[in-house]
């Protein structure tokens, strides 16, 4: 009985010990990681370097450290994007970034947000930051805890600013807007500010 009951010990043991070796192989590490995504026209969408990264085969998810996204528009370089770490989900249709994320905007006065976290779905034009969202340009400074950048429209919605500033270097003045919601304008360079409950509407133009 006793033999019987170590040579099942024995057993239990190797079966746990393959199972974790499995669970290990199954992912496949990438150095120098490069992906490149078209549009149905052959138009370059976005591509994705990460110098080093791993592949979970059983969710079928990337993870990317120090990752450099870098998003055209009729094949003309729009935005840069990094983060300290990403995830490419649900067959690399959305991205997860985390940990400094920081998006440049090449087309509109060198626009530049900053967050701790964002996520942005291909299929869909919205690019959603959230915690320590932070905008500069060379006219203006605003902080809030998430903001969505939707690029078909190409306007930004804040959430609960905290912190707005104008950049005015031909004056001393500072213009301060306290405002349940702030919208960009990145077309025509305007700021629009809203609150319900003390009914104030703003709108700034640089």
């Amino acid at each position: 009985m006793i033999r019987r009951f170590l040579l099942l010990s024995i057993y239990l043991l190797l079966s746990s010990c393959s199972t974790s070796i499995r669970k290990s192989d199954s992912n496949l590490s990438i150095d120098d990681f490069s992906m490149t995504h078209f549009e149905n026209n052959g138009d370059k969408l976005y591509s994705i370097s990460s110098p080093k990264s791993v592949y979970m085969k059983d969710v079928q998810i990337y993870k990317l450290d120090n990752t450099k996204i870098l998003f055209y528009e009729d094949n003309k370089l729009n935005y840069i994007i990094n983060s300290k770490e990403s995830s490419l989900l649900n067959n690399n249709k959305d991205i997860k970034l985390d940990g400094n994320v920081k998006l440049l905007d090449l087309n509109n006065n060198l626009n530049k947000i900053t967050a701790n976290t964002a996520f942005w779905n291909i299929d869909k034009y919205e690019f959603i930051l959230i915690g320590d969202v932070v905008l500069n340009n060379n006219s203006i400074n605003i902080l809030s805890s998430k903001a969505i950048f939707n690029k078909k429209e190409n306007i930004i919605k804040f959430s609960k600013p905290v912190k707005y500033r104008y950049l005015n270097t031909s004056s001393n003045l500072n213009y301060n807007v306290k405002a349940d919601n702030a919208y960009y304008d990145l077309n025509k360079n305007t700021f629009l500010f809203e609150s319900k409950n003390e009914r104030i509407k703003s709108n700034i133009n640089f």
